[in-house]
């Protein structure tokens, strides 16, 4: 029979156990709330792309798909040494130059098809691989105002229109020079005149490692004006992208250790690091890399959103290199950085689900990320306060490191 004290002590278990589910039920709500937001996030559900008859002082991803549907779908192929490449070149040649016929007299526009030839050596998955190539073919655009100087630090917006083997690059990167051509068409119709140079790289090899930045850097009249770049690229069919820098800050810092072991490499590369050391934003496309390189990188496996996410970012960030007066042609950074004996050391540089930038320097980053191990050492001493030993330390930190 049970007495008084048992049932007591059955009833305050059962609402101990009422308690337990309904905190293990909160945190099942909250963290399928938070799974379901990051989702929507990633996959852009938050952008409300823009149609073809958007007014033309907005970026819009119908127009980019209108040229993508060309590239892409239209031309069968654009690997190297096809009639696609070729095809693909004309078709980007053509709409420049219909741009740059109907630009008013402030602007001073410039189109050019080279044919870049050359020779170099890089390291590749831990191998040296000697190249040499001839004639392949870039289409440049530069746009500036009608009183510019021809040797005036200039912003670069890099992007490949050849594809992989047995791919119909839509994403990649298809949907880089499509967002390029929108991005020309808007600074020229919106009026707004850059305060310094924009060349637009259009490159034709960059699936045969890199050949067109590479002819580009060495070999063009404007290379040495190159301030900064923004290379477009895409290892997947869309989401948020992600971000490296050779500037004095890392976008998202972890990049810049993935790209030392991800098998594959970007334009980003060759201005960057290898042969130039230009600063400049590598911007990538990651979501969807399963398409990758693949026959179903087609436009129908494009995440909607993405390129108009992109394209108004690009946007903004083309204004704000622009307009720095940070934005230095190589003899000028090269002054600088001995006159102030410029220091480059990176900072932490990373957004929070593309809602706001959260940035600290260096020498913040080592205070901060040290701040955990402290806490770990001295909990011993707050959870045995005032009766602190040795013994009591230890066992507490044994205690901990078996939790973890």
């Amino acid at each position: 029979m049970a007495t008084p004290a048992s049932r007591r002590q059955t009833a305050a278990d059962a609402g101990a156990a009422t308690d337990d589910t309904r905190v293990l039920l909160a945190l099942a709500v909250l963290y399928g709330a938070m799974s379901f937001l990051v989702y929507r996030v990633i996959h852009m559900h938050h952008v409300a792309p823009l149609g073809p008859d958007a007014p033309p002082g907005e970026f819009s991803e119908g127009r980019v798909l209108q040229h993508l549907r060309r590239l892409a779908a239209d031309i069968p192929s654009r690997q190297e040494g096809s009639p696609g490449l070729e095809a693909a070149a004309q078709y980007i040649k053509g709409q420049l130059e219909g741009l740059a016929a109907h630009a008013v007299a402030e602007y001073r526009i410039e189109v050019e098809e080279t044919l870049v030839s050359g020779s170099f050596s890089m390291m590749f998955l831990r191998h040296r691989v000697t190249l040499g190539y001839r004639n392949h073919k870039n289409i440049v655009m530069r746009i500036s105002s009608n009183v510019s100087e021809e040797d005036e630090p200039s912003l670069l917006v890099n992007g490949h229109f050849d594809s992989p083997l047995g791919s119909p690059g839509a994403a990649d990167c298809g949907s880089c020079v499509a967002s390029m051509l929108e991005l020309s068409r808007l600074i020229i119709e919106s009026g707004w005149v850059p305060p310094r140079p924009v060349i637009f790289l259009f490159n034709g090899a960059e699936e045969l490692f890199l050949l067109g930045s590479h002819g580009f850097i060495k070999t063009h009249k404007w290379n040495s004006t190159i301030g900064a770049f923004i290379n477009i690229e895409a290892s997947g069919s869309g989401g948020a992208g992600i971000c490296r820098t050779y500037l004095s800050m890392d976008c998202a810092s972890y990049m810049q250790d993935m790209f030392g072991i991800i098998p594959g490499d970007t334009d980003y590369r060759i201005f960057a690091e290898d042969i130039a050391n230009i600063p400049g934003l590598d911007i990538i496309f990651v979501l969807g890399g399963y398409f990758y390189h693949t026959s179903y990188d087609t436009l129908e496996n494009l995440i909607p959103g993405s390129i108009q996410a992109r394209g108004e970012n690009l946007f903004n960030l083309i204004k704000a290199f622009t307009n720095s007066s940070m934005l230095l042609k190589e003899s000028e950074r090269y002054n600088k950085s001995v006159n102030d004996k410029i220091n480059n050391l990176r900072a932490i540089f990373f957004d929070y689900m593309t809602w706001f930038m959260i940035f600290y320097p260096r020498d913040v980053s080592l205070i901060l990320h040290s701040l955990p191990v402290a806490v770990f050492l001295l909990t011993p001493l707050f959870l045995n306060f005032p009766k602190i030993t040795m013994m009591s330390m230890f066992r507490t930190i044994l205690d901990l490191a078996r939790g973890m």
